[in-house]
């Protein structure tokens, strides 16, 4: 689970670097690679990250 985590996560870094990057240039395709970064980083990144936070939370606790 935690190589899934970190894939995801690089991934969306990098669309997002990328999409800052191709703004900054103003190249075609900066608003798409914001919006997949993003989108990617709130739809399964930060759930993801969140609920391994919270099981090892929960067992070190116990």
């Amino acid at each position: 689970m935690k190589s899934i985590t970190f894939v995801i996560g690089s991934i969306s870094a990098i669309a997002i670097v990328l999409g800052i990057l191709f703004s900054i240039l103003h190249w075609k395709g900066a608003s798409m690679l914001l919006l997949v970064g993003l989108g990617t980083t709130a739809i399964f990144f930060i759930p993801i990250l969140t609920l391994q936070m919270y099981k090892k939370y929960k067992l070190a606790k116990v």
